[in-house]
């Protein structure tokens, strides 16, 4: 099972040798994958324990608070995904004021000799590091650590939209491209929660919803989606709106999901949404018959999308 830790001082007395992973892997998108999976590598041959490092908050919240991305998974989802890969350890250092001013060497000397004993450290190739980011591969892979460890530096890694990043996975969501998005993330785009109640107007409607905020991750493009819903370990299909309820001239925005044949109350259950395709954007209507008859045709677009999209 993997362990979250907070602090590098804590690694100090658990780790005697480690592969070290650095960078945000927020979303685990196939570069992200790229860095792991040489890191699982060279985990197989010496047998050393795989540490991420990350930083948590993001960087920019801290140094320029209103800069910093949206998160596409949350944290809890971002330790499991590592925990199916292989991961040991996450070490998401609290990042602080404090922090930002160790210099590189300090960043080097501290954290991954002294803390971490990190024998190989994988990074991509833009990998900068230390007080105004003063360090990087250059520095990193310079004779004064030779004897330290070992460096293993990730190239891009491109596919048929351009480079992965998850700056493309943000652009792609944020404009409710999601077959698009899964083409980088290699898996369609999640949001999980705990199902709170609303204002119960899907019951009445006869399309009853299960509701989760949005909490610190990206917001989709509003509108209506095809998607699977995934609740006690079995995934059902949905028709999923993000939004406001125009129709009923909404002011917050969140996630409602209509699971496709399936009844019970799950308030208070924790469930993960798959968005898969765009059906079409949110809409006012002339009366709530007419709103009732288009999410009839919601339910069917969605299950035929869904056919030809599994999860």
């Amino acid at each position: 099972m993997i362990k979250v830790y907070r602090e590098f001082r804590e690694l100090r007395k658990m780790v005697t040798k480690s592969i070290v992973a650095i960078g945000n892997f927020d979303g685990l998108h196939y570069g992200h994958q790229a860095v792991l999976k040489q890191a699982l590598g060279i985990k197989k041959k010496n047998g050393s324990k795989l540490v991420i490092l990350t930083f948590y908050p993001h960087p920019l919240k801290v140094l320029r608070p209103g800069s910093e991305p949206k998160n596409i998974i949350s944290f809890r989802n971002k330790v499991n995904k590592m925990e199916e890969i292989g991961v040991d350890i996450l070490l998401a250092q609290r990042f602080s004021i404090n922090f930002s001013k160790f210099t590189a060497f300090a960043f080097i000397k501290k954290v991954l000799i002294d803390s971490l004993k990190a024998s190989d450290i994988i990074v991509g190739n833009d990998f900068h590091f230390g007080h105004k980011r003063q360090g990087n591969v250059k520095y990193l892979t310079s004779k004064k650590f030779k004897e330290n460890f070992n460096v293993h530096i990730i190239n891009e890694v491109s596919g048929k939209n351009g480079r992965y990043s998850s700056s493309l996975v943000r652009d792609m969501i944020i404009q409710g491209k999601m077959l698009e998005a899964k083409e980088t993330l290699g898996y369609f785009h999640e949001i999980e929660g705990i199902v709170v109640k609303g204002q119960q107007l899907g019951k009445e409607l006869g399309f009853p919803t299960a509701n989760i905020h949005y909490l610190n991750t990206i917001i989709p493009e509003d509108g209506i989606y095809a998607g699977w819903v995934n609740f006690n370990k079995k995934y059902y299909m949905g028709a999923i709106s993000t939004g406001c309820r125009p129709q009923f001239k909404g002011i917050n925005r969140f996630l409602e999901a209509h699971i496709l044949n399936f009844s019970g109350d799950i308030y208070g259950t924790r469930i993960k949404v798959s968005l898969v395709k765009k059906i079409r954007n949110e809409e006012v209507f002339s009366n709530v018959e007419e709103l009732k008859k288009k999410m009839t045709l919601d339910c069917k677009e969605a299950i035929k999308i869904l056919k030809v999209n599994n999860i």
